[in-house]
């Protein structure tokens, strides 16, 4: 059985509502001025017997993690994080406590978005074209030459959406997962109210080519550093 570590937070004066963790509640560990969330008795080979219980941990460990970042900051740990006993867990806090804690102060008022952007298509009316010989293939080339079009204004304005987005935030990671699916990630002031209204919607009206999606507020999963565990 290991202790799973869920997350690292700074002990506040409020009490924490502490989620349901896998199997049990979880609880907090601490050690100078740090905090870990963990939940006791976790087997991780047995969480990844089969690919129903890996799937439910991983939700898990994501949902604990959201609802305590929405209580208050914490730095996310990978699934996985486990320790074989408080002792080991405490030591690593200990060596690791410089680190976590600048890695907290600087990311204690900010919160990543994630701003997916699906391209739109132009439909296909090739088999509407109601004509025949010169006219019909003059139609075809028309009919591509405005997709060529359509397709350039679309690679300008995914351009202008990452000037727009640098323009307001500094921190912001691009990533292409698929070929029609592109995700910029970023971090925002926790206050930032004007973000999911005023700016998505000048977002959305300027790409025009594009179907934008503005997450919830999430944890810096994307802007941690690579050290941490």
């Amino acid at each position: 059985m290991s202790i799973y570590a869920y997350g690292l937070l700074v002990p506040i004066a409020s009490p924490l509502v502490l989620p349901l963790g896998m199997e049990r509640n979880t609880e907090l560990v601490y050690s100078s001025g740090l905090a870990a969330i963990v939940e006791l008795e976790i087997s991780l080979e047995a969480i990844q017997a089969t690919d129903e219980r890996l799937l439910q941990a991983v939700l898990t460990h994501d949902r604990v993690i959201q609802e305590l970042f929405q209580q208050t900051p914490l730095l996310p740990l990978r699934f996985g994080s486990g320790f074989s006993s408080q002792e080991k867990l405490l030591n690593h806090l200990e060596k690791h406590q410089e680190q976590y804690l600048e890695t907290l102060t600087q990311l204690r008022d900010k919160v990543e978005y994630t701003l997916k952007a699906t391209p739109c298509t132009l439909p296909d009316e090739s088999d509407t074209i109601d004509a025949r010989g010169k006219a019909y293939l003059l139609a075809k080339k028309q009919r591509y030459q405005t997709q060529q079009a359509f397709q350039a204004q679309q690679c300008q304005q995914w351009e202008l959406l990452n000037q727009l987005i640098l323009k307001t935030y500094t921190n912001v990671i691009c990533e292409t997962r698929q070929s029609d699916v592109r995700q910029i990630h970023f971090l925002a002031q926790r206050n930032d109210s004007t973000l999911s209204t005023q700016q998505f919607s000048l977002w959305q009206l300027q790409c025009s080519h594009w179907q934008l999606a503005l997450s919830e507020p999430l944890p810096p999963y994307h802007f941690l550093k690579n050290t941490l565990m």
